[in-house]
Order: structure tokens, then sequence, then C-alpha cells
């Protein structure tokens, strides 16, 4: 059995050396062979020349490199076509989840109950150290948000840290080339059919060094309104049924409203209100409609997914 570690880089040449030394030191205490796969995300500093050194101190240690900063996603899809093991970790260069997940990610793989494993901060027994409060609500709203999206009561939809079945990264097609990418392989892997479980971690970002860059935050609101989308697009009847059901109650509120000052002697026939509360529940229902329809054509296309797979198997 092999290990393939993918690691997204950039601007990191302060601390990507000592960084690389922990990961390895970490891989080779699990007793497997394994391989540490090393994106260049179009760095501007030498950040390269620093990796291809490592690289060459260590046939283990593998680069892939282009010279344009194309995002997150786009660099673990990249590695993720290099690896070459029966498990695939994916995380971040500055072992913020600690040395003992790979070990932990592989102890819950070679159980067979899964296919995928997320390390989960949201979880009870998982925390998150020295993050600030913003970044943490803002992540901690993001993920809720996903959960409703989702099967699986999942509570890190959005986290980068996770350990994958070589299987389920072949059977998926994926596009994005942002942050996005960790929901969409989350909402393809379920559509498919694969297994997903979570385990409660530890989330610590370190003290920087002298000279080491502050890590800084750059998790927006408007990220959020990027999930709420994102989720409208997974599950179509959040958004559609939500208005649908508001469009409803207001109209009915309206209507009762009305019906009162029947009861109370006054005349509600010509009223606006009237009209406006008939056209609320009117298009609460159609807006219901389209919701389940949308949800159907959802789920045929998961169910279309499915059957792909299953025709690739054979």
């Amino acid at each position: 059995m092999k290990i393939s570690v993918v690691v997204p880089t950039y601007n990191e040449e302060i601390a990507i050396a000592g960084n690389v030394h922990e990961i390895v030191k970490a891989l080779e205490g699990l007793g497997e062979s394994w391989e540490l796969i090393l994106v260049n995300d179009g760095s501007r500093d030498n950040t390269l020349s620093i990796i291809q050194g490592l690289a060459r101190d260590n046939s283990n240690i593998k680069v892939v490199s282009y010279p344009v900063n194309k995002g997150r996603g786009f660099a673990l899809r990249i590695g993720f076509r290099a690896a070459q093991g029966d498990y695939i970790i994916a995380t971040e260069s500055d072992l913020t989840w600690g040395s003992k997940i790979f070990g932990r990610f592989l102890r819950e793989l070679e159980k067979g109950e899964t296919d995928m494993v997320i390390a989960s901060p949201h979880m009870e027994g998982g925390k998150m150290e020295n993050v600030p409060f913003l970044r943490w609500l803002l992540s901690y709203l993001g993920n809720i948000i996903f959960s409703f999206a989702l099967p699986g009561h999942l509570t890190m939809c959005t986290g980068m840290t996770r350990a994958y079945r070589r299987e389920v990264l072949d059977a998926l097609d994926l596009e994005s080339d942002d942050k996005d990418l960790h929901v969409e392989i989350l909402y393809k892997a379920l559509d498919l059919g694969f297994r997903v479980t979570e385990i409660p971690s530890v989330l610590r970002w370190k003290k920087p060094e002298p000279g080491v860059k502050v890590r800084k935050s750059h998790f927006k609101f408007k990220s959020i309104f990027k999930h709420l989308l994102l989720s409208f697009g997974i599950q179509p009847f959040l958004l559609f049924g939500t208005a649908g059901f508001s469009l409803i109650g207001l109209g009915a509120i309206f209507s009762v409203y009305l019906l009162i000052l029947s009861v109370l002697g006054t005349r509600v026939a010509g009223r606006p209100l009237l009209f406006v509360a008939v056209l609320l529940i009117l298009v609460g229902f159609q807006t219901l409609i389209f919701g389940f329809l949308a949800n159907q054509s959802r789920e045929l296309k998961r169910q279309l997914s499915r059957m792909a797979r299953d025709t690739r198997k054979k």
C-alpha cells in the first residue's frame, strides 16, 4: 500500500523547508510506502527552487510546478493527477492539523468502512486554536449552510485536509480552480454513493517565527454568499422551498387579517391587499412546484452519475 500526500504551496520560501521536514518526519513514522507531492502554484518567490532542492535530497518528494498562480483547487487537481498512492491525503504545508493527522487518516481508511475522511474542528472533540474569532465564525456559518444542502450531517464541508481512497478521486470529474473544489469533491462523491466520515481534529494556527509573515485570514463575508449560491445549486429546494413557503406564509397572514376585518364588518372586496394576498399564495405554490421539479432534475443527474460510475466499473 502506498500513501500520497498532496500539498499546494504559494510564496512560502521562508517556512517551506522546515514544514516539509516536519511532514516527511511524520510520514516516515507511519511505516508505509509514501510520496509527498509539492505543487508550486505559480509562486513569485524562491519557493520552487527550495522544494526542488528538497526533492533532489529525497526521492519520495515530487515537485509539480507551473508559472502562473491558478488557485488552490487547480493546484490540488494537478496534484491528484500526479499521485500514485492507494490513499491520497490533501493538506496544508504548515501542519496546522498536527503531525498525527496522517496516522489517524490511515487508521480510519483501513477500517474499510469509509471512502473519504475529513478532519473537522466543528464536531464534538474538535476545535480551533489561535484562529481569529471572525475566521472561526465565518467558517462555522459556511459549514452550517452546506450541512443543510448535503446529506450525512457533516460539520466540515469546506476544509482541504482530507484523506481519500484512490477510486474516489478517479471517479470524479473535477472542474473548480478555487476553494470551491472542496465542496465539489464532497457533493460529487456523495452523489456517486461514496461513504464519507469525519474525525474530530484540532486546527491550530502556529505563532509565526521571527521573519515569517503573519498568517492572515482571507475568508470574507462574500464567501458566505458564494456558499449560499453553491448550496442552492446542490439542493435547489433549499432556495425555492424557502421562497415558496415564505410567500405562501405572507399571503396567509394577509388573508387572515382580511378575514378578521370581514368578520368585524369591514368591506374587503376590491381592496388591493386582497389581490396581493391571492397573488402571493399563487406565486408561492408555483415556486414550490418549480423547486420540486428542480430537485427531481438534480436527483436524475445524481442517478445518471451513479449509472456512469457503475458502467465504468464493468
